[in-house]
């Protein structure tokens, strides 16, 4: 069992630093920045999608609490608004030592619960390529492809 419990703010900065990396590290991966430039433009980024921390308006930073009171990892969702239809997810994390024991499904279907409470019925999110993990669950939980992204490397 697992519930959301509202993220406080020094949880968000505690677990900011690593999100900055990952997600850092993603864009380059994906080819969409430059080693050079990423980490400026994902701290820009996040200061522009986030400028009020846990009590920006429009999104939803949640903990994810076993039923042990244990901090499982966290989700981060926005609501719909001007610029989607659809509310979205932003990131979810699940800490290291949680992993494959279903805690990612169940952070997920308790968001899903939360924003069904709430009257919102839609939910996108993307996910990296090479996120083959994230892909399966988010398909197992009845995720549907609805655009793709490709690229080539022509230097080879």
């Amino acid at each position: 069992m697992l519930v959301l419990r509202a993220m406080t703010q020094d949880e968000l900065d505690a677990r900011l630093p690593a999100l900055h990396e990952e997600y850092a590290d993603d864009e380059v991966r994906a080819g969409r920045d430059r080693p050079e430039t990423v980490r400026a433009n994902v701290a820009a980024l996040f200061r522009q999608l986030l400028p009020n921390g846990v009590a920006t308006a429009g999104h939803l930073l949640f903990s994810g609490v076993d039923d042990t009171g244990a901090v499982v990892g966290w989700i981060w969702l926005a609501l719909p608004g001007e610029k989607r239809p659809q509310a979205w997810v932003y990131d979810i994390q699940v800490d290291p030592e949680y992993r494959r024991r279903g805690f990612g499904r169940a952070l997920m279907l308790a968001a899903e619960d939360e924003l069904r409470a709430r009257g919102v019925f839609e939910l996108g999110l993307n996910v990296f390529g090479h996120n083959v993990g994230a892909q399966a669950l988010y398909s197992s939980i009845g995720f549907q492809i609805k655009s793709t992204t490709m690229a080539k490397d022509l230097r080879r």
